[in-house]
């Protein structure tokens, strides 16, 4: 005789998936490498949607440029650096993200899904936002990132402001993990 009923069942059977499937994916995921000195710097909260824009006008060129939420959100500035041969794995952010190399870093490539290469120097400055991606550090010098994250107020500060996602296929054939 079943002990459980059918509707029981049912739910245990989607729950042991669940976990499976969870448990799959972690496996599968890249985890960061060689990361340490990972300090936030500072994070603030804005409870209203931002709308900043700022103008300048120039002799030669004007500048322009501008910072728009839909929402509460949390600004967060992080101080993180990575050894020679560390990774930050591939992954996606929940939000946009300003990057600067620091003056004292040694150079990293960074990867897009496609496995397209960009290589940033010491004072190079980029965007990114929730499309996957992995920095590697080449380099014999250490890598030093100094990050401003604008994600929704529900991501807090402390929190992990990424999601670590499995290497796209293209990675192994240029020996990206």
């Amino acid at each position: 005789m079943n002990k459980f009923c059918p509707k029981t069942t049912k739910i245990l059977a989607l729950s042991g998936s669940a976990v499976c499937c969870l448990i799959a994916g972690l496996a599968l995921a890249t985890p960061t490498v060689g990361a340490f000195d990972n300090n936030i710097l500072s994070a603030g909260l804005a409870n209203n949607d931002i709308h900043a824009h700022g103008f300048v006008q120039l002799a030669d060129a004007d500048f322009f440029a501008a910072v728009h939420t839909d929402g509460a959100s949390n600004v967060i500035v992080q101080d993180v650096k990575f050894s020679p041969g560390g990774t930050t794995g591939w992954h996606r952010h929940p939000g946009v993200l300003l990057l600067t190399l620091a003056a004292d870093s040694g150079p990293v490539d960074w990867y897009d899904a496609q496995c397209g290469k960009v290589t940033y120097q010491a004072g190079d400055t980029w965007t990114e936002g929730t499309k996957l991606h992995d920095v590697v550090n080449n380099s014999s010098m250490y890598a030093h990132f100094l990050v401003t994250y604008v994600v929704p107020a529900v991501v807090p500060a402390g929190s992990n402001k990424r999601t670590d996602e499995p290497a796209p296929r293209c990675a192994a054939a240029l020996g990206l993990k």
